[in-house]
């Protein structure tokens, strides 16, 4: 599961990128790399949470300590009535090697434990960030076929209305009907309002996820290989989601770190063994010095002195106010928590699996039954203009029909994004969404046909649109 968290994304795809001029999925993705705030906290954070290991090993390791202390002393001897004052300087250095201890050894397993949970993190981390560019991404072009529908229907409406005018005026249809397309054009203005502010805001949030305006983009091609979930077992999505998925994965490292705490809590009620070795130096520098040095108080004054210790320590706590019991209890209840939260981690992977695969299962049958229903749409429409031009349906019958093919076409364009990206997120249930995955997702941009995100051809885009469904009448 572990992979290199510093290896760029243009390292991995590079050699699959297009040369197109337009942006693509993989350039967009390269360069929220190294801008996305989220993403790169995400890999800060992983560098970081490896020192744990390193943290919980030194507990089994010497330490070595030294301190120096320079003091002023004052000393008097009551017996004899004598008062000395002198200064000393105190050198010590420790060196200190676990033998026995049950609690240092479980906190290492614990810092193992809470590395394998900051690398199931990082992975998810990881995997919500190729979401995050392919969401970006497909939001802008999905914005943008909003709102060349949008402009479509507008057009389209106000033709007809136009026609509707000239037929009132000379008198083949009432004035309830020019009032009825007066109505749906206005209704086509409110939604091309909308659908070209959700493009801006599409297009501004790609701009902060990289952290770059972008000029253009790659669109979509017209087919795709939207054939459903492969694997096409469920059952074998569900149990690598199971074994792999990052959020089961740190459950069941969790479960792992509290039982560990628990033996570590254990380990303190328990007997201490270490090697200790100590030298110490001290200096006495007095003051007052006795007249004559033969004198027996010459004793008093033992100016330097060397002390080297080695030998072995046991301790052990016998009773903290009943603390330490306590803590073990807590310890032993919170790991049999943790165990329910990972039983209950692989439940909800398992639920959300086999929703995700219905639902891209679903989207390649919606993607076909949309493209259906264009045609059926625009058969129908072009069957009540020729009922209107005999005067056997109405104009709102008219408005109707035409309101719908647009609203099928949009629906076919939604259905294809959903598509991909509840197939990304699909694979993102198994633990096994990767920056690679959004270069095969790129060979399905078109090599041609461009977005320009500033200065976009709304206006040819839509009478494209509006000749397609006219041709499709014919």
């Amino acid at each position: 599961m572990k992979r290199n968290p510093s290896k760029p994304l243009v390292l991995l795809l590079a050699s699959l990128a297009g040369s197109a001029n337009a942006a693509d999925l993989v350039e967009v993705a390269n360069s929220a790399w190294s801008y996305d705030g989220t993403w790169r906290a995400a890999r800060m954070t992983w560098d970081a949470d490896q020192q744990l290991l390193v943290q919980g090993r030194a507990a089994l390791f010497p330490s070595v300590s030294a301190s120096y202390g320079r003091y002023d002393n004052e000393t008097t001897y009551e017996d004899i009535n004598f008062e000395q004052n002198y200064g000393s300087e105190v050198s010590t250095f420790t060196l200190t090697q676990p033998l026995f201890r049950v609690d240092a050894w479980y906190g290492y397993k614990e810092a193992k434990s809470s590395t394998n949970i900051a690398q199931a993190n990082f992975e998810q981390a990881r995997q919500d960030f190729v979401l995050r560019v392919a969401q970006g991404y497909f939001g802008v072009l999905r914005a943008w076929d909003t709102w060349v529908s949008a402009k479509a229907e507008e057009k389209a409406i106000g033709r007809q209305l136009e026609q509707t005018q000239e037929r009132f005026d000379v008198g083949l249809v009432p004035a309830t009907d020019v009032e009825e397309a007066q109505a749906t054009y206005d209704l086509t203005q409110v939604n091309l309002i909308v659908a070209r502010q959700q493009y801006e805001i599409a297009r501004d949030q790609l701009e902060t996820l990289t952290g770059q305006q972008w000029q253009t983009l790659a669109e979509l091609q017209d087919e795709l290989p939207m054939g459903g979930p492969q694997p096409a077992d469920m059952s074998d999505w569900i149990d690598k989601a199971q074994s792999t998925n990052p959020n089961v994965l740190a459950a069941r490292y969790n479960t792992e770190l509290t039982e560990h705490t628990a033996k570590r809590q254990l380990g303190t009620m328990l007997p201490q063994v270490q090697l200790v070795g100590q030298y110490q130096h001290s200096h006495l520098s007095p003051d007052d010095a006795p007249a004559t040095s033969g004198s027996s108080s010459n004793s008093l004054y033992l100016y330097d002195t060397e002390t080297k210790q080695i030998g072995i320590e046991v301790s052990m706590p016998l009773f903290q106010g009943g603390g330490l019991n306590s803590r073990r209890k807590e310890a032993y209840l919170r790991a049999d928590a943790a165990d329910y939260q990972y039983q209950q981690a692989v439940r909800d992977i398992t639920q959300q699996t086999r929703s995700a695969y219905r639902t891209v299962e679903s989207d390649a049958l919606r993607v076909k039954a949309r493209a259906q229903a264009i045609r059926s749409t625009r058969a129908a429409l072009d069957a009540t203009q020729s009922g209107y031009e005999v005067g056997t349906r109405n104009v709102v019958d008219v408005l109707n029909a035409q309101r719908a093919l647009f609203a099928a076409e949009r629906d076919y364009a939604n259905a294809r994004y959903d598509y991909i990206l509840n197939s990304l997120t699909l694979k993102s249930t198994t633990g096994d969404l990767q920056q690679a995955d959004l270069a095969g997702i790129n060979q399905w941009l078109s090599p041609t046909a461009t977005l320009n995100l500033y200065q976009p051809d709304l206006e040819g885009k839509s009478e494209e649109m509006m000749e397609e469904n006219a041709a499709s009448n014919e």
